[in-house]
């Protein structure tokens, strides 16, 4: 006959035995759900760009939702973008300057703006500009629509929200991280420009300097932006739309997908960055 104490010792014995395999079994798991969760995500991004490289597609409400996401990442984001733009050509300019004459590389200088300012720091600082700025209203906007049901009417009313949501915002990102970007690198190159000439760091003419930074960046430099910025830039738009949907209804549903955003964002930008940056 079992006794009660043998009982509570076989099942303790037999709770503690299936530590490793729920261990074992979540550690499998892990893998399988991150890689679905990574097929999902790339599989959605090809989706909405291929609805939207359509024209049939773009009709008077996208075409509007558009615009007005172009006004607020791009326009609104300028006033940010030109003051960072100020301080950083002021910075690295006369800096970088005042360096290279003192170990007699001046002449060093274009390659210098080419391969920091053009390549990486002005897309790079655009991109996190706007995902601070515009990224979180984006996922906070969308996510205010899950909790109060707007998506849900959307649906019963036959409007798909990929298309209605996901097409205008991310195109919009994309073309407004673009412009951004070719708005930032002149008025960083200016700025420094007339920061150094004041300094007397510099007794190179305008046209002089002008020449020495388009003449050193050659022709992947220039291919390198609109390629870096516009795919970093829908991918940004993305993941702040798709994590916004996927709000779950309570006090602090948006404020768990806020730092998510953030993270991956970051993520897709240096990624993104650093591939393009190899291969160009």
């Amino acid at each position: 006959m079992t006794t009660p104490d043998a009982v509570e010792v076989r099942l303790t014995d037999d709770s503690e035995a299936s530590r490793p395999l729920r261990f074992l079994r979540w550690l499998g798991d892990r893998p399988f759900r991150g890689s679905r969760a990574f097929l999902a995500f790339i599989g959605g991004l090809t989706l909405t760009l291929v609805r939207g490289l359509k024209p049939s597609n773009w009709n008077r409400t996208l075409r509007a939702e558009f615009q007005l996401y172009c006004f607020q990442v791009g326009v609104r984001g300028l006033p940010a973008v030109v003051i960072v733009a100020v301080l950083i050509g002021i910075g690295m300019l006369v800096n970088g300057l005042y360096w290279l004459e003192l170990f007699g590389q001046r002449q060093l200088l274009g390659d210098l703006l080419a391969l920091l300012l053009i390549r990486e720091i002005a897309p790079t600082t655009v991109m996190l500009i706007v995902i601070g700025r515009s990224g979180s209203v984006m996922l906070d906007e969308i996510g205010q629509m899950v909790t109060g049901g707007q998506l849900r009417m959307l649906s019963s009313h036959g409007i798909d929200p990929t298309y209605y949501l996901l097409i205008p915002r991310t195109f919009a990102v994309a073309v407004s991280v673009f412009v951004l970007t070719v708005v930032f690198l002149p008025v960083a190159i200016i700025a420094g420009f007339l920061a150094a000439s004041a300094l007397s760091v510099t007794n190179l003419s305008a046209l002089d300097f002008a020449d020495e930074v388009l003449s050193a960046a050659g022709w992947a430099d220039y291919l390198l932006i609109p390629v870096k910025t516009l795919i970093t830039g829908y991918i940004i738009g993305f993941i702040s739309c798709v994590l916004g949907s996927e709000v779950q209804a309570g006090v602090h549903g948006i404020r768990r997908q806020l730092p998510k955003a953030f993270v991956l964002s970051l993520i897709a930008t240096f990624l993104v960055g650093g591939l393009t940056s190899v291969v160009l």
